[in-house]
């Protein structure tokens, strides 16, 4: 049976947080093979409330073994998607975040029906997101051999912008950037009006003195070279040409 992990790193959200993972359990079709790993801060000043809330989640569902938690030091979101690759279990991988909220029930359902398209496991997914997800790919969908040849899931050189947008350009450039439009997974960001603009969402604002954005857009300029070596990768491990 496939199973899916949904990795997350979250950092002074514990609340929200538990409205992701439940919505997550509670529109699953097949609870045993959903994982969920977390990611948070050695110093987030919320770090014992994930435990005490995602204990209270898992006794709901009856999922203790399902959620798994993981601190360190803050390895932004880049590193810490990267540490959770390598530690899931699953054969498909999800990038997730604390203000996502899943809402179309049977998610995995469809997401086998994608997915078993490509037998070589070589693609990129998405779905839709209510904001930016018709115009771009927003939170990649990958398989572990996909992580596994790269070496990556995120690209470590980033800080935090373009992650999701060097993955799909990936899958774009071989022809398996996939969007499955009809199953809403809304991120409810600041931005949408649907969230309060908190202390995570300021870490990661421009300013006029430290620009993360700025910086990861020279980073995808300077090193193209290594998406190109990586295209040629991908197009290597291609076996069903007509997808």
């Amino acid at each position: 049976m496939r199973c899916f992990s949904l990795l997350c790193p979250s950092r002074g959200r514990s609340k929200r947080v538990i409205e992701f993972a439940d919505s997550v359990f509670n529109t699953a079709h097949k609870l045993q093979r959903i994982e969920l790993l977390f990611y948070i801060d050695t110093d987030d000043s919320e770090r014992s409330s994930y435990y005490k809330s995602l204990e209270s989640l898992g006794q709901k569902y009856d999922m203790h073994k399902s959620i798994r938690i993981f601190e360190g030091p803050s390895l932004g979101v880049p590193g810490s998607v990267n540490f959770l690759a390598q530690e899931a279990k699953g054969e498909v991988l999800l990038y997730t975040s604390d203000d996502q909220v899943y809402i179309d029930p049977g998610w995995d359902i469809r997401l086998d029906e994608e997915v078993d398209k490509y037998p070589d496991e070589i693609y990129c997914m998405w779905f839709n997101d209510a904001w930016e997800s018709q115009k771009f790919c927003t939170f990649p969908i990958v398989s572990k051999k996909w992580v596994k040849e790269l070496g990556y899931f995120m690209f470590p050189f980033f800080e935090h912008f373009f992650i999701d947008t060097w993955v799909w350009m990936l899958a774009k450039s071989v022809d398996r950037a996939v969007y499955i439009s009809d199953i809403l997974v809304e991120h409810q960001h600041w931005k949408t009006g649907k969230a309060v603009k908190d202390e995570t969402y300021n870490r990661n604002m421009t300013t006029a003195t430290n620009s993360k954005h700025a910086r990861d857009r020279e980073t995808m300029d300077k090193f193209e070279r290594y998406f190109v070596a990586d295209v040629g990768l991908l197009e290597g491990l291609i076996t069903n040409k007509e997808n």
